[in-house]
């Protein structure tokens, strides 16, 4: 029987840091440990893969789940179980395409620049693998057809066995999946428009500073529209 809850999750780069080597900030980081104390469930949803997040001394210790490579794997860092999904060949295709120019590998996926997209599909048709091409602001994330971000936060909450009224925050189209697995969606003031069209809130502050407008009024019950 699922354990019935309050989940929040939010995105890395841009959402909760300003992006590349970025730190989440001392309050930011409180305010999260204090939902954390509430009883709600801390998801991390990103693009990076575990190696990069493992590395990552301010994330240490403070999500129950953390969901990589946009959805690809789910980690479970209380445990130390992942589970990887990921069709048969897809290994194969990685490492074909990781000699193209543009590409970018990482743990299980890759990424790459538009001019690559069709040497990749060529690569791809001839492993019969279903590859999709999802963008990031410019940059391209190749993942298997029917994996996205929505995917893998519905994973994590299965493998934690929780349900219950979720939050999302968010800053790029690649999230689009994980808004619509929400209850409650909040993209910060740096959105993109298709985030901001159908976010539940927006910030006035932009990156970590915008999460902590947001997470202020959620820790004081200031919200009005919000149904938690």
């Amino acid at each position: 029987m699922k354990l019935s809850g309050r989940i929040l999750a939010l995105d890395l780069d841009h959402t909760l840091t300003k992006g590349g080597e970025d730190r989440l900030s001392s309050t930011l980081r409180s305010m999260l440990e204090k939902l954390k104390k509430e009883g709600w469930v801390l998801v991390l949803v990103t693009g990076r893969d575990r190696n990069y997040i493992q590395g990552r001394e301010d994330l240490t210790s403070l999500f129950d789940a953390w969901v990589l490579e946009n959805g690809v794997e789910v980690y479970l860092p209380g445990k130390g179980t992942s589970k990887v999904y990921l069709p048969i060949g897809w290994e194969n295709l990685r490492r074909q395409v990781s000699g193209f120019p543009s590409v970018s590998v990482k743990l299980w996926t890759f990424s790459l620049l538009e001019e690559d997209v069709e040497k990749v599909r060529d690569v791809a048709k001839q492993l019969g693998i279903s590859v999709v091409f999802k963008d990031n602001k410019g940059l391209l994330h190749a993942l298997p057809e029917g994996v996205h971000k929505g995917t893998g936060f519905r994973k994590a909450l299965e493998l934690l066995d929780v349900d219950g009224w979720k939050v999302v925050v968010g800053d790029a189209f690649i999230d689009l999946n994980l808004f619509q697995e929400a209850d409650f969606r909040v993209a910060v003031d740096n959105a993109e428009e298709p985030l901001k069209k159908i976010a539940d809130y927006v910030t006035e502050k932009p990156n970590g500073r915008g999460v902590e407008e947001f997470l202020q009024k959620l820790l004081t019950g200031n919200l009005p529209s919000f149904k938690g």
